[in-house]
């Protein structure tokens, strides 16, 4: 068995609308339907119905500690070049996230 692509990433989520406006409006990603009476929001980069589905959490977790076994991060293609990858970082800064990690 060998896997030849990513079908999707599921996250639970604390706020879907949120979430939904990050991933949608900021990342560019196009809602393509919503699901479970509303509590999912299905996304797509344009090659399938869902790259990424939002689901409302169903319980309120405890903040893990830093290294705590789970998701650590989903990664996006969104750019090639240096000069794409700085125009993004600046429109991520005007949405107001605040960068972390290696952003040289």
């Amino acid at each position: 068995m060998r896997v030849t692509e990513l079908g999707h990433v599921s996250l639970f989520v604390r706020d879907l609308e949120s979430s939904a406006r990050f991933y949608r409006d900021l990342l560019g990603l196009r809602e393509t339907g919503r699901g479970k009476e509303g509590r999912i929001v299905f996304l797509s980069a344009g090659a399938h119905h869902h790259d990424v589905s939002l689901e409302l959490a169903r319980s309120d977790a405890q903040a893990l500690p830093a290294g705590a076994p789970g998701l650590y991060h989903v990664a996006f293609c969104i750019g090639a070049t240096r000069a794409e990858l700085l125009t993004a970082k600046r429109e991520a800064e005007q949405a107001g996230l605040v960068p972390f990690g290696e952003v040289d």
